[in-house]
């Protein structure tokens, strides 16, 4: 679905297929943008000739013969001109998105007796008419589309209240204070640097490789600062009140500031209580402080999401089926027909975009079709488990059952696929000289005779490693821990490799134009290196646990200190190996 003045959440590099990355300055694509970029894929590789546009698949059968055999309806350019054929296929893969049936009218708003819009139809004419009319619009759901259609609409009608149940976890496309929708036009034609986009902070793999509690803890820090609090941080503290040690990594987060900067602006209001009724055209709102606000609206904007059908999929009889991703193994391999039917598009990352995880998943198809690799022979049981650890760890937001870590999902295929990213062993050398000078500091700091060399010493070491780390190969160490985990990433080893890609990529961004050290990023650099060095040591008490768990079929969970691990090895069965130990 693409509204007016829509602009992607995350930059451009991070939804690019990683096999075509994007070549023009890194920001904040339009839907446009991103149209542009598909139709240059789909050109670049050829796949015009494969593609059947105007067709729709009316049903999916799987025969005794293991085939499928597939009814589709196609259009021609006279929308009065339709046939339909008949296709056969061995293997099906659904890639029909996630925003396929607007979810129904809330039952609390069903007496509602003016216009009523889902956000799927919503469109420059309805914008015209809000105002023309000055129309008095409540806006239903505060995720990415309800963010930012009511910061547009307020800017046409002075009438714009949003109805949520509880104050949405936001997320800002730019890590400063700043106001998105300018910085979004000027990134359009000024270069920004890297360290400022969300997604620096998100997916880089110095964040994925601290367990959720640190990771955490810098978060809880920055909003706990004594400054005057904007509603985007007051909503964030109400919304994790009860989520202190794991803080936004419990709960699906709104990749867009736009409508709290317009409620700092009082350019609109927001009612947040899960209590409406209404008459006619009035909807009567019971505040949680025991008060009640009346409001009358002309129009009723949806912007509450949408749900999974496949009424066209018709399997055999005693083949369980569930549309809910997460039971399907890593959101895309159903029970019982993993060897023929894949889903893709329906593993959402809370952090990070679906297209390169669609695309990591369909190497691993490819190579499952080749019979180059294999599921495991218990993918279902595995599903299960997986289902059960995400629901745990997103426990605030059960009923978003795409929702995946970006960091987790992508490296658990490519250790299936064999495309995980491996530093030079120069590289290598140098991180576990590093580490080993920071455990010999620790132990010295606490015993004088265990370690032989003097502190003066051990920071001449500590301070000769790490500019050893900074240097060697142009700096690869620092981006592959401070840049965004880019699906590039994965192309540098494996099946499919093309370290050219990469090479190409890091060429460009220089550290010097990417990283910008303002005070935030000074002290988030600060933490994240300290807590790498106490996740590095709590290693060895939590890797055999685990390891033993693993092999039993247990899962780890949280109350046995599951989550102490490093968040790339708590979700989606991503194997935590030994080598792990020594890889930066």
């Amino acid at each position: 679905m693409a509204y007016p003045n829509l602009h992607l959440t995350i930059s451009n590099r991070a939804m690019a297929f990683s096999d075509f990355p994007d070549p023009s300055r890194m920001r904040c694509s339009t839907a446009r943008d991103y149209l542009l970029y598909l139709q240059d894929y789909a050109r670049h590789f050829d796949l015009e000739r494969h593609i059947r546009y105007r067709s729709e698949v009316c049903k999916a059968t799987r025969g005794d013969d293991k085939q499928w055999n597939l009814s589709i309806k196609q259009t021609r350019d006279d929308e009065n001109d339709e046939s339909i054929i008949q296709l056969q296929a061995d293997a099906l893969i659904v890639a029909t998105g996630g925003s396929q049936v607007p979810n129904d009218v809330p039952s609390q708003l069903a007496g509602f007796e003016g216009k009523i819009i889902h956000s799927n139809a919503y469109d420059k004419y309805f914008m015209r008419e809000v105002a023309e009319k000055k129309l008095r619009v409540l806006i239903v759901g505060g995720g990415e589309s309800g963010a930012d259609i009511s910061a547009d609409l307020c800017e046409l009608s002075p009438n714009l209240t949003v109805w949520l149940r509880r104050p949405p976890c936001v997320a800002i496309r730019y890590l400063n204070r700043l106001d998105e929708m300018q910085q979004m036009r000027a990134n359009q034609t000024v270069d920004f640097p890297v360290s400022i986009f969300l997604e620096a902070i998100t997916t880089n793999r110095l964040g994925a490789a601290q367990n959720v509690y640190l990771y955490s803890l810098f978060r809880r820090a920055v909003f706990y600062n004594g400054l005057i609090m904007s509603t985007r941080e007051r909503w964030f503290l109400e919304r994790l009140a009860t989520a202190f040690l794991r803080s936004d990594q419990s709960t699906v987060i709104t990749k867009s500031s736009r409508m709290c900067q317009a409620l700092d602006k009082e350019k609109l209001e927001a009612l947040i209580t899960p209590f409406v009724s209404v008459s006619g055209r009035t909807c009567e709102f019971s505040l949680p402080d025991g008060t009640r606000q009346r409001r009358e609206f002309d129009a009723i904007l949806l912007c509450h999401g949408f749900r999974l059908e496949f009424p066209w999929l018709q399997l055999p009889d005693g083949i369980p089926f569930s549309p809910n991703p997460r039971s399907w193994f890593l959101h895309c391999f159903p029970e019982g027909l993993g060897d023929c039917l894949f889903f893709l598009g329906y593993a959402r990352p809370g952090q990070g975009g679906i297209p390169p995880v669609a695309e990591m998943l369909s190497r691993y198809i490819a190579l499952l079709l080749r019979d180059e690799k294999r599921l495991p022979a218990d993918y279902a049981e595995q599903a299960q488990k997986d289902e059960a650890a995400e629901r745990e760890y997103y426990y605030i937001s059960p009923e978003v059952n795409s929702l995946v870590d970006y960091n987790a999902f992508m490296e658990s295929v490519a250790r299936r696929i064999g495309c995980e990213t491996r530093m030079p062993l120069s590289c290598v050398i140098f991180f576990n000289l590093h580490i080993l000078t920071v455990a010999f500091l620790a132990l010295r700091w606490f015993s004088t005779t265990l370690i032989p060399f003097s502190i003066s010493t051990l920071l001449m070491l500590w301070v000769g490693t790490a500019i050893g780390l900074c240097m060697l190969h142009d700096g690869l160490l620092l981006k592959w821990w401070l840049y965004p985990h880019w699906g590039v990433w994965y192309r540098y080893r494996g099946p499919g490799a093309n370290p050219a890609l990469l090479t190409a990529l890091l060429t460009r961004l220089s550290l010097r134009k990417s990283i910008s050290l303002d005070p935030i990023y000074i002290v988030y650099l600060v933490w994240f290196v300290l807590s790498t060095y106490i996740q590095r040591l709590l290693l060895i008490s939590l890797f055999v646990p685990s390891a033993i768990l693993s092999a039993l079929g247990v899962r780890f969970p949280e109350g046995w200190g599951g989550l102490l691990r490093p968040k790339l090895f708590v979700l989606h069965s991503c194997e935590w190996r030994f080598s792990d130990f020594f890889l930066p």
